[in-house]
């Protein structure tokens, strides 16, 4: 019996969904287990932001103790460093916005599809 592809309603061909096996632990290599076993934790994500939060609150107060010598006086304020990566790497971040509008190609770049349920031969 030789059914034919599934189509959606534009004509685009879909794949059937299948059941596919989740890995479990028995699948996993020792090794890997032992080295990357902690990300499967539900906690994982949380714990990485609080360690994130807690060693940037520290690089901002040890910027309190240290004592620099800039060409710039504004580079001497407490946080500026801080301050300054946050702002830069918003701008590059934010910047992708308006050059993805530039560089992206229209929607319908390719146009319509031309094949249609009706172009397809049916196998009786």
């Amino acid at each position: 019996m030789n059914l034919p592809p599934e189509r959606d309603s534009s004509g685009r061909f879909v794949k059937p969904e299948q059941d596919m096996p989740q890995p479990s632990d028995h699948d996993m290599h020792p090794m890997s287990r032992l080295l990357f076993g902690w990300v499967s934790s539900p906690r994982t994500p949380m714990v990485l932001l609080v360690l994130t939060l807690v060693i940037a609150l520290g690089l901002v107060l040890i910027d309190f103790a240290v004592n620099r010598h800039e060409y710039l006086d504004f580079a001497n304020a407490n946080g500026f460093y801080a301050i300054w990566g946050f702002v830069a790497f918003a701008l590059a971040v934010l910047s992708g916005w308006p050059l993805g509008k530039l560089l992206r190609r229209d929607e319908d770049y390719y146009g319509e599809a031309d094949t249609t349920l009706q172009d397809v031969e049916q196998d009786s």
